[in-house]
């Protein structure tokens, strides 16, 4: 929780206590997707994350534009869940030792993730409402909703679209 907020009385406390955590997730996305657009050998999965990249910078600020919709300076909270999932993926990267292990685990690292942050929005919102927050608060977030959603379809498509030949030769180059 944040220096300035000790305790949560009420749905806006809870709303800020989650717009933190998604601030710290948002944030730590951005580094991590630089990263596996690196270390990812399959280019169109590189620069997939490439693009996904800049997509959550501007996450970044619209979640910065919540926090100053309320009057409030951005402000993180770890969010262990996050951390979580970037140890896991690190010690999966000190372990693998093929590109098609290395890039169908990013591929399904990239899904899960995109659920994690669906699910966060998804309850940010529902908290405004119930603390009655407007749409200076809420718009930017439900943008956000709505971009991870269609990033969590194509990732869909390309791992479990009809033909799962086409996302082997996609992962594989062959």
């Amino acid at each position: 929780m944040s220096a300035h907020q000790t305790e949560i009385r009420d749905f806006e406390d809870l709303f800020v206590y989650g717009l933190e955590a998604v601030y710290d997730m948002e944030l730590k996305l951005v580094d991590a997707l630089d990263e596996m657009s690196e270390t990812a050998t399959n280019d169109n999965l590189s620069k997939g994350f490439a693009v996904h990249r800049t997509e959550t910078e501007t996450q970044v600020q619209s979640v910065e534009a919540a926090f100053e919709a309320l009057g409030r300076e951005p402000t993180r909270r770890d969010n262990r869940i996050v951390d979580g999932l970037l140890a896991e993926r690190e010690q999966f990267d000190a372990s693998v030792t093929g590109d098609t292990l290395l890039n169908t685990y990013y591929l399904n690292a990239a899904m899960k993730t995109e659920r994690l942050e669906i699910s966060s929005y998804e309850e940010l919102l529902m908290t405004a409402e119930k603390a009655n927050l407007g749409a200076d608060v809420t718009e930017p977030l439900r943008g956000n909703l709505e971009q991870e959603s269609k990033t969590l379809r194509k990732l869909q498509a390309l791992a479990g679209g009809a033909d799962r030949r086409t996302l082997w030769s996609r992962l594989t180059g062959t």
